[in-house]
């Protein structure tokens, strides 16, 4: 079990900055402090779905056209919150039913429910808005009555525990103001209270924590690089991290253009807090009451590496990761539906070879409202249901790897991948580095930006590719591969 962890400033800046082996470019500019050296250890997951990883898609019920698109890939995950405080006091009859509905129309089309629990607020507090998922919510406070809470969580888990329900979040992003109320402390002892109930309940569950914001780790990464005296890399970063929403015009942080900017940024009420709970969030975890860590991630692919080896460090327990919110946050005119195509096949593709399961896009679509609405979480379908290219590359990954057989990362002189093997066919997406091109020389290529078009022989192209072939040895597979990208392609270790 490793215990260590970053404590001088240059340890942190190669931490931070430094890129996974065989991983993409982690955070432009390159940085000129020292890369990390080598990987860090990966903890297999729990595979329940079958084959080498499990996928999924978090929809909204009320948007009925894309179902129709989440029905077809028919089989992985899906989650729902259960909010205590709005249950409590509803006949015992009833108390159950939104849940017993999304659980019976979940299993109807093949998808696993996995279950996030909230208390809400009990004092009837201000609802606000979830804007990945367009709905209102009342942020959580600590029970008032905490054995109450308690028995709830313990009576949930055993109702559902043999009906499939085997994977338990407890509450979401607290360290989003419109998702939780309490103190520091008073989420870390909610934490210990719901895990020691869930696992009485069912030894065999798995317990995740809250899972902070995407737009929290960049603040949490930055920080600890100011902290850590890594002033330019932290304005580095932190551009990288919010250029997508900050050229939108939707950020939930502004833009800042200097040190002394981001600083004043940092000792900001709201940044103090997100420090505060992502610091709370990392003693729960590390406290031993959880099972497995909740990554949310919808940032540009290029910084995936970075948070990957930032949450590996943190963690004192060896517990697998788990993808419950990924997807990209893209709103403005930079946003394009083929880029958005590629770089999910480039996202999925690099979470699975980093061994994070269940991968969960969110959302399904987008869900409209009124005319001033901004389309920040970028769906795999239309609002009407159809296809997007980042639609038709997630399709593929999903029918690769329901029954796959085993799953590789592999790598080659300028680019890297994953490699699906099959029963009788196998999958492989193969990508170039950050800044540069893939070679593809023969034929049998699909882009992911144009899932539907076929890359011609002796095309240079900046987008993943995805490779279905035939064979179903690593060894063979690996060998077509080569000759595709005119490159050894090798295992990644």
């Amino acid at each position: 079990m490793r215990r260590n962890r970053p404590a001088t400033a240059l340890a942190l800046a190669a931490l931070l900055l430094g890129p996974l082996a065989a991983c993409d470019t982690a955070v432009p500019p390159t940085p000129t402090a020292p890369t990390a050296t080598g990987p860090l250890k990966t903890i297999a997951p729990v595979i329940l779905e079958g084959g080498a990883a499990d996928i999924g898609i978090k929809w909204n019920w009320n948007l009925k056209p894309p179902l129709a698109a989440a029905e077809a890939v028919g089989w992985g995950e899906t989650f729902y919150e259960v909010e205590w405080c709005a249950l409590r006091d509803r006949p015992a009859a009833q108390r159950l039913a939104p849940v017993e509905r999304i659980l019976g129309m979940s299993q109807a089309m093949g998808y696993r429910l996995m279950l996030k629990i909230r208390v809400g607020n009990c004092q009837g507090g201000a609802e606000q808005l979830d804007p990945a998922e367009g709905t209102r919510k009342r942020p959580s406070t600590f029970p008032d009555d905490p054995a109450a809470y308690q028995q709830f969580v313990s009576n949930l888990v055993t109702r559902y525990r043999d009906r499939g329900v085997k994977i338990w979040a407890i509450e979401n992003e607290v360290d989003a103001s419109n998702f939780w109320s309490g103190t520091p402390d008073e989420y870390v002892e909610l934490v210990a209270l719901a895990s020691q109930a869930i696992k009485a309940a069912d030894p065999e569950a798995s317990i995740l924590d809250a899972g902070i914001s995407s737009t929290g780790y960049g603040i949490e990464l930055a920080g600890e690089l100011l902290d850590a005296g890594q002033d330019q890399q932290a304005l580095d970063l932190y551009t990288a991290w919010f250029a997508r929403r900050h050229g939108g015009g939707s950020a939930r942080f502004p833009a800042v253009e200097s040190i002394g900017a981001l600083k004043t940024l940092m000792a900001d009420g709201r940044a103090q807090r997100v420090r505060a709970m992502v610091a709370a969030n990392w003693r729960a975890v590390n406290a031993g009451g959880v099972t497995a860590y909740q990554l949310h991630f919808y940032e540009n692919p290029d910084l995936l590496a970075t948070l990957l080896t930032y949450v590996r460090s943190h963690l004192t327990v060896e517990i697998p990761i788990q993808g419950w919110e990924i997807g990209q946050a893209w709103p403005g005119p930079g946003y394009t539906t083929a880029a958005h195509g590629a770089e999910t096949a480039r996202l999925i593709g690099m979470l699975l070879r980093e061994r994070v399961s269940p991968v969960v896009y969110l959302p399904l679509a987008f869900t409209p409202g009124g005319a001033t609405k901004v389309e920040i979480f970028r769906g795999l379908v239309t609002p009407e249901g159809v296809d997007l290219p980042a639609g038709q590359v997630f399709d593929r990954y999903a029918a690769a790897l329901r029954g796959s057989r085993e799953l590789h990362g592999v790598t080659f002189a300028g680019g890297s991948g994953v490699v699906i093997l099959g029963a009788s066919e196998s999958l492989a997406v193969v990508w170039p580095d950050s800044g540069t091109t893939l070679a593809v020389a023969g034929p049998g290529a699909i882009s992911a930006g144009a899932p539907e078009t076929t890359v011609p022989a002796g095309t240079a192209t900046a987008d993943p590719v995805l490779v279905p072939l035939a064979q179903t040895d690593l060894d063979a597979v690996l060998s077509a591969l080569t000759t595709l990208v005119t490159s050894p392609v090798t295992r990644s270790v």
